[in-house]
């Protein structure tokens, strides 16, 4: 009996400190609203003066007088709503504190930062809300602390106490939990009479803190005495208890619109973690599903009531943590999937257009808008959320066969693509739809199951109509159009890769191109049939139009290349560039030069790519048919360009192909397999480096017109040069035909030495004449490293051409040399140099002469050295002789054609 008097004796003195705490907070309180009172009377006055003693002398006044007066009485207004509303984030203590500085706001120079302050932006109002709202909590949590330390000792005197009655037996069962029943019942009674009392008899309009403390207490003792009365002594079932604990959590809940939302977290961690003190074995999955429904809906109403989103993340957070246990276990799928579509319903679709559904009037949003979920747009949150759902769904739908996962991804998906039709701010969805889809066929059998293949087909073309119409419906949304013109493509290409790289090209795989090739077609012409609804000449219908023109083009060109070879993707991408251009030009519409750019930019790698990988030992390779096929094309095209830019990378499109063209038809024309086997060839080689050569002139030259685009025409044309060099070096090094027997020809009019070294001596000395300013060298070097390269080739041209004459096939220097031959030498150098120098005089240029002497000088040299080598006696004195005379009589010349230039 004594153990008794002393338990009653401290939970007495518990409820008195807790009634001590709530009456010291209560007259805190009452005194802060005295002085916030004075505070606005105290600002009546100095208002109604500033008013009596304000002149208007013009407008300006007038309006100086409005910004000294609209940012007071906003403050006065945002104080008393403030207080009237107990729930919002600010405290009355910090109210009071603020309002006592607000006369000051009545003067002119503390008047214009205010209004300064006014014209802030929607971002910096936002930022200081956050702060606010933080400062908002510290000063709750200081001023409120005895008010909740008062009711979390009383709760746990109530639980201290009901727990000694149980063990000591002081009372039957029945009156133990009728005992503890009655204790949390008259806390929560008792918190409604406070209430009700303070709102009577006090002047605070919403003091709703202190009985929330009180009757969070109560309901966490009935909370408690649920669980001790089920687990440890089991006076009640697990069922009974679990429901008990529901009704507690749910009635909690509610009591949140009446004391404030922070009673409602009470409800809310109680209503989800009640099924975690259920211990079956079996758990009745159906129905915990729909206890969990009804918890998010309560918590839905009350949040839509609170309008706090703490409160939203809070639910959002527990939900979704059940719904994915759910995802997660062995949880049968069609529960699964009334559970993640009531998630939808109750997260995602109520708080946004109601119970009932409701369409919402939001004007239709830019596509960067709606995939721009990183902002803090108004459908950002709802996105996420989204993705969150379809994240928990795929754990459960990607594991499973594919026909067992088809409800849970039907249901979804469905809601994806209906959730446009009731607001714009979701149009982004159905794309989500159509890429989970995608995913999911692809970790799914795709490659095996022809129900899997079918599905993501029909999926394609299920969205073409839904993108019609939808565009029909609101031509504004372009973003429609465009997924009814990409879907059918994108999920046909989807089941032609995944399916090509597993049949490997076998009749599985060719017995399938067919079909998709025929839905291409019908979606072309259905995308043609439908340009009849967009006949209008606004910038909605015009671009609907053309969108819808490029898709009928898209799906024509995958139908060609499923049914013909890999080339025609390439010729179809080239084509639909030019039905772009063609009804840009057609229907006068601005289209950035960047789409035309960038797709030529794929034809072109994709034609390199096709260089690279083709056997051109076949009979006829393809590409020498597609590359003049696809340069006609562009040349088609560029008649329809609107701009000045494009036409210079339309040209440079054309010589990239034409240098395409020129090194196929060389590879097929050595013999040779491909680019990778050029050195196996000499021949191949040298021609090789020709072609490499000249286009590097055509590259430079066309850089000196082009304007946008020169630096790329200079880095292919410095690129093809850097190739044509390193080909002559490995050429001239390991198979100088100087050194090696290699066959040049029988014949000088058709030797292999004109592409070998009489091509680069014209390219240099176009280069060294006119190439140079293409180049980012000094005119001086280039002409110098030119004019020697240019010499270097004629040297070694000339001389293979005479001793190929003499020799034949092969002019190694192993072989011997005739009288003749070294005769011919002197004569074809003489009228070289002889020429040369007439032509530097014509000129009028001192450095060709300067050569045509050196070679003169190097002739005569030759012919008294070598020629008439074998002469002795009186003759080889006279040779000496002669050799003297016709040096001086070679400097003379030069002597006075130096004169007769600089007398000119």
């Amino acid at each position: 009996m004594e153990s008794l008097l002393l338990l009653v004796f401290i939970a007495s003195l518990v409820m008195l400190i807790g009634g001590i705490c709530g009456l010291s907070a209560l007259f805190k309180v009452n005194a802060l609203n005295r002085e916030l009172s004075e505070v606005r009377h105290t600002l009546s006055q100095l208002q109604s003066k500033a008013d009596a003693d304000a002149v208007p002398t013009s407008t300006q006044a007038n309006l100086t007088a409005e910004a000294h007066t609209e940012p007071v009485e906003a403050g006065r207004d945002t104080d008393a709503a403030m207080v009237s509303r107990d729930s919002h984030p600010l405290t009355q203590e910090a109210l009071a504190t603020s309002t006592q500085h607000a006369p000051s706001n009545t003067e002119p120079s503390v008047a214009e930062p205010v209004a300064t302050n006014a014209a802030h932006t929607a971002s910096d109002a936002q930022s200081s809300g956050d702060n606010r709202h933080r400062l908002a909590w510290l000063e709750r949590a200081k001023q409120q602390w005895l008010v909740w330390s008062g009711a979390g000792i009383f709760t746990l005197g109530g639980l201290f106490l009901i727990s000694y009655l149980i063990s000591e037996g002081y009372f039957p069962p029945l009156a133990r939990l009728g005992l503890g029943a009655l204790f949390g019942v008259g806390l929560i009674v008792g918190s409604e009479w406070l209430h009700d009392k303070l709102r009577r008899y006090t002047q605070i309009d919403w003091p709703s803190y202190v009985p929330a403390a009180i009757a969070s207490a109560g309901f966490i003792s009935l909370f408690g005495l649920t669980l001790m009365a089920a687990t440890p002594y089991q006076f009640i079932s697990e069922p009974v208890a679990v429901v008990m604990l529901a009704l507690i959590s749910l009635a909690a809940t509610f009591y949140g619109l009446r004391f404030g939302p922070l009673l409602t977290v009470v409800g809310l961690i109680g209503a989800y973690g009640a099924p975690l003190f259920s211990t079956s074995a079996t758990p009745s999955y159906g129905l915990l599903a729909s206890y969990f429904l009804l918890v998010a809906a309560t918590i839905t109403y009350v949040a839509q009531r609170v309008e706090r989103r703490w409160l939203w993340y809070s639910l959002w957070g527990m939900h979704l943590a059940w719904l994915f246990a759910f995802a997660h276990f062995s949880v049968p799928l069609l529960i699964v999937t009334g559970f993640a579509l009531g998630s939808v319903y109750l997260l995602v679709a109520v708080p946004t257009l109601g119970w009932l559904l409701k369409p919402t009037s939001d004007a239709p949003l830019s596509w960067r808008t709606l995939v721009d979920i990183r902002a803090w747009h108004h459908h950002a949150l709802d996105t996420w959320l989204m993705l969150a759902i379809m994240f928990i769904a795929s754990t459960a739908a990607f594991s499973l066969p594919f026909t067992v996962g088809m409800p849970l991804m039907a249901a979804l998906v469905a809601w994806l693509y209906l959730a446009p039709l009731f607001s714009a701010r979701w149009d982004a969805w159905p794309v989500l739809g159509l890429a989970w889809v995608a995913l999911w066929l692809w970790f799914g059998d795709l490659a095996r199951d022809p129900l899997a293949q079918q599905v993501g087909l029909g999926m394609g073309v299920i969205t073409l109509l839904y993108g019609l119409a939808l565009g029909k419906r609101s031509p504004q949304r372009i973003h429609f159009i465009w997924l009814a013109c990409l879907a059918t493509p994108f999920m046909v290409s989807l089941n032609a890769k995944v399916t090509g790289a597993f049949w490997g090209g076998t009749l599985a795989y060719a017995s399938s191109a067919p079909l998709w090739a025929a839905c291409l077609a019908g979606g072309g012409a259905v995308l043609a049939a439908f340009t009849r609804h967009f006949k209008g000449t606004d910038q909605a219908h015009v671009l609907a139009r053309l969108s819808l023109w490029c898709g009928v083009n898209a799906h024509l060109a995958l139908a060609l290349t499923l049914l013909l070879s890999d080339y025609a993707l390439t010729l179809a991408l080239t084509a639909q560039a030019v039905v772009m251009l063609w009804l840009t030009h057609q229907y006068r519409i601005a289209l950035a030069n960047w789409v035309i750019q960038a797709l030529l930019s794929v034809v072109l790698a994709r034609a390199t790519l096709l260089l690279l990988s083709t056997h051109h030992m076949a009979s006829l390779p393809d590409t020498l048919w597609l590359y003049p096929s696809l340069g006609l094309l562009i040349y088609v095209g560029q008649r329809w360009v609107q701009n000045h830019t494009l036409p210079a990378w339309l040209t440079g499109a054309q010589l990239q192909l034409a240098a395409l063209w020129l090194t196929s038809a060389t590879l097929w024309l050595c013999d040779l397999q491909g680019l990778t086997s050029v050195m196996h060839s000499i021949s191949g080689a040298v021609v090789m480096s020709m072609n490499w050569l000249l286009l590097a002139c055509v590259y430079l030259y066309r850089a000196r017109a082009a304007r946008t685009f020169a630096f790329l025409y200079r880095i292919g044309g410095i690129a093809l040069l850097v190739l044509s060099a390193l080909t002559q070096f490995i050429l001239f090094f390991e198979h100088n035909p100087y050194v090696e027997r290699v066959s040049i020809g029988d014949s000088p009019l058709a030797s292999l030495l004109w592409p070998w070294w009489g091509v680069p001596l014209l390219a240099c000395v176009w280069l060294a004449k006119w190439g140079y300013p293409s180049l980012p060298l000094p005119k001086a070097r280039v002409q110098t490293a030119a004019s020697t390269c240019a010499a270097v080739f004629g040297f070694l041209l000339v001389n293979g051409l005479i001793r190929q004459t003499w020799q034949g096939d092969t002019i190694a220097l192993s072989q011997l040399t005739s009288h003749a031959e070294l005769y011919t030498y002197s004569l074809v150098w003489l009228a070289i140099g002889s020429l040369s120098l007439l032509g530097g005089y014509w000129q009028q240029s001192v450095r060709v002469q300067q050569g045509a002497m050196a070679v003169l000088a190097l002739v005569i040299l030759k012919v008294f050295l070598v020629d008439m080598a074998s002469l002795e006696g009186l003759m080889r004195a006279l040779s000496f002789i002669g050799l003297g005379l016709c040096l001086v009589a070679l400097g003379g010349l030069f002597q006075w054609l130096k004169q007769r230039q600089w007398a000119a």
